[in-house]
């Protein structure tokens, strides 16, 4: 067992709002990942470059996540000292924002989210993946708030979502090659289909930081890091 995450993560609890972008607080400026990092940094980790490790992709990245077999991510990260991470490893907007190589060799992927005035994350095309830590920074709160997806979603809510995009496609497949069989024009069009997701309900459901299980959320983070 390793306490120095458990430490950078009671600190990062205490963040009040960051935005996505460059914000001055306490005399240095960071945007909401670099002032995560900086937590973490904080707490005895030491930052390495992506450019160390080109074989880190967003593919690879993803697919850990959400299967929790690490083999293909120790494989690219050969030689990546313990109690280091990565800050954007997959580069700009890609998951995970941050991955932590703890003292005790275990991956953690860190993904950061802020909102001037919400409570809740935008999700677009993506669903909260089980092991991942979310550090979400409330601009109306100026608070912080952590979880796992883990506790916010279920593996059964999350099967029903897969299934429903397969469904999506088969249907979107059908019917634009119904139109490609009357395209008297010869103009090529297609449709597709955007997935996104949203959580809908009242502020006690869809509000990270009244929700009644926002302090057992962020217990289970600080004990899963230990």
């Amino acid at each position: 067992m390793s306490t120095q995450l458990h430490d950078a993560f009671q600190a990062i609890l205490k963040m009040p709002y960051f935005k996505n972008e460059s914000h001055k607080s306490s005399g240095a400026t960071f945007g909401h990942e670099e002032a995560v990092a900086e937590k973490i940094k904080g707490a005895s980790f030491t930052e390495v470059q992506k450019s160390n490790y080109p074989s880190l992709t967003k593919g690879l990245l993803v697919k850990w996540a959400e299967t929790g077999n690490d083999t293909a991510l120790k494989n690219a990260t050969a030689g990546m000292p313990d109690g280091t991470y990565i800050l954007q490893p997959a580069g700009s907007q890609s998951f995970p924002d941050i991955l932590v190589k703890d003292f005790d060799g275990r991956f953690i992927a860190v993904e950061c989210k802020s909102g001037k005035k919400s409570s809740a994350p935008m999700w677009n095309d993506n669903t909260p993946k089980p092991n991942t830590i979310y550090v979400i920074s409330s601009g109306s709160n100026d608070a912080t708030t952590i979880f796992q997806g883990k506790d916010v979603i279920s593996e059964e809510e999350q099967q029903l979502m897969d299934e429903q995009e397969e469904v999506i496609a088969k249907i979107v497949k059908e019917y634009n090659n119904k139109m490609k069989a009357v395209d008297k024009f010869n103009r090529g069009w297609i449709q597709k289909s955007r997935k996104q997701h949203f959580q809908k309900g009242k502020k006690e459901m869809t509000d990270y930081f009244s929700h009644p299980n926002r302090r057992q959320c962020e217990e289970n983070v600080l004990q899963y890091v230990l």
